[in-house]
């Protein structure tokens, strides 16, 4: 099944009101709180580019595969290109435990 995947992006850009940021960035309240409830069902390609374009990604991006129970796909398949790790989670949870100098330290890393 592809799902979206708003949540670990947004986790990802540091964004903590995403809600808001959607509503600041041409969405409708009711739109992006749809958005955050996984309740949009279908999207057109404009709303689609002014998503990637807000957020800086591509439409991959946003999405994430979870094979269904019932359909198998053999293990080289495309869909699976799209599966997310959860590693954005992790590494925001790492990061809320490091000390401020650590945290320093790899933003001059990321810099060079």
């Amino acid at each position: 099944m592809i799902r979206w995947n708003l949540k670990r992006i947004f986790t990802a850009k540091g964004i903590l009101a995403p809600n808001k940021f959607l509503i600041q960035n041409g969405h409708s309240k009711s739109y992006a709180s749809s958005l955050m409830n996984n309740t949009v069902y279908s999207i057109s390609f404009k709303k689609l580019e002014q998503l990637c374009v807000s957020l800086n990604c591509t439409p991959n991006d946003l999405f994430d595969f979870v094979p269904d129970k019932k359909v198998t796909l053999p293990e080289g398949h495309a869909l699976h290109s799209i599966s997310k790790s959860d590693m954005i989670d992790e590494v925001a949870k790492l990061m809320q435990d490091l000390p401020m100098e650590k945290i320093e330290e790899m933003w001059d890393k990321l810099r060079e």
